[in-house]
């Protein structure tokens, strides 16, 4: 049986003026257009966020000058020297007292008992001061013309008001606190307070601890915990 060319080549026409229409299309003037520079990540912008200084936690003040100082103008008149042993060593150890505090007490009372004046004689006075009793103990040495002795205040105020603008000056900041069991503590000679402190670096947010260190005749330091 004869097979049909005409039939067999216009399906090989077909298939061939198809694929030459495809080379036509590939090959014709339409330009495909020009890819595009993908855009670029939008990159997120993240702002770093400050610490925010918790304000509330502090006891707020101005900063002072300088740190407090006793005002001995405030003080009462001190003794003639020719006043009996007894006011003369009282007024003193009011004035220790007060120093201690760095503040004035006008009702603050002060007594001794009587003191001779003798070698060896020990004596115990007592300052009471916003309202607390304070002792002051003397031990005479020698005697005669001079009479040389020692002297101890065991513990004195410190009041907190005073505390906390010592440590705004120190630090230069209106934010501190100190963990106080009142407004005044007793606190003793030569050794650390019953309590610490704290200041605010409130641009940073930085808090600080410190210890309050009393020397042996009453003023006093802070010292990074």
């Amino acid at each position: 049986m004869m097979t049909n060319p005409a039939r067999t080549r216009r399906i090989a026409l077909g298939l061939a003026a198809a694929g030459s229409a495809l080379a036509l299309a590939a090959c014709s003037g339409a330009e495909e257009p020009p890819a595009t520079d993908a855009p670029d990540p939008v990159e997120e912008v993240v702002e770093e966020e400050t610490a925010e200084a918790a304000t509330e936690d502090f006891n707020q003040g101005p900063i002072p000058d300088a740190e407090p100082e006793l005002d001995v103008s405030g003080l009462p008149p001190e003794p003639a020297t020719d006043a009996p042993l007894g006011d003369r060593i009282a007024w003193e150890a009011l004035e220790q007292v007060a120093t201690f505090a760095k503040v004035n007490d006008p009702d603050a009372t002060y007594e001794c008992p009587e003191i001779a004046g003798e070698e060896g004689e020990s004596a115990t006075c007592t300052v009471t001061f916003l309202g607390e009793p304070f002792e002051y103990t003397i031990t005479i040495e020698s005697s005669g013309i001079l009479i040389n002795y020692q002297a101890e205040l065991h513990d004195g105020p410190l009041i907190r008001e005073v505390v906390e603008d010592s440590l705004r000056a120190s630090e230069n900041t209106e934010y501190v606190l100190c963990d106080m069991d009142a407004d005044l503590v007793r606190g003793e000679t030569d050794t650390d307070a019953p309590f610490t402190c704290q200041s605010l670096d409130e641009e940073s947010g930085t808090v600080s601890e410190h210890t309050l260190s009393i020397s042996m005749y009453g003023a006093f330091s802070f010292f990074p915990v």
